[in-house]
């Protein structure tokens, strides 16, 4: 799918559970966006100096660089222009100031959907 100026809409995905990682970026792929994954907030952080993500997919609880360091240093290398989502399984409250929005695992594939649609549209934010 294509964003609004006609450029294929970029996904990064960061989940240190390898599986994970692989299953989501398959099926933003099959609808058609440019994804890369990491499995590590490092890699990550290579892959997006040429990859430049429209939307970046992290898992909070990772080994290392977790995902609100990765978070935060991602807006600060491309402030507004990627929506950070945290994607995560814990039931507690969790800060989220680094974050654009939150998904729960199991992703809410329809929720996902919404929210990547409304970023290829028009590059609007998400709520």
């Amino acid at each position: 799918m294509c964003c609004a100026d006609g450029s294929q809409l970029r996904v990064l995905v960061v989940d240190d559970d390898v599986d994970s990682a692989e299953s989501l970026a398959f099926c933003l792929q099959v609808e058609g966006r440019a994804v890369q994954y990491a499995t590590c907030g490092e890699d990550a952080l290579r892959m997006s100096e040429t990859f430049a993500p429209h939307v970046a997919l992290i898992d909070i609880f990772m080994p290392e660089l977790d995902g609100h360091a990765l978070a935060a240093e991602l807006r600060r290398r491309f402030g507004k222009d990627v929506i950070v989502v945290a994607v995560t399984g814990a039931l507690k409250s969790i800060e989220l100031d680094d974050f654009d929005a939150h998904l729960m695992k199991p992703i809410d594939f329809v929720q996902l959907d919404l929210m990547l649609a409304r970023r290829q549209a028009d590059g609007q934010r998400l709520p």
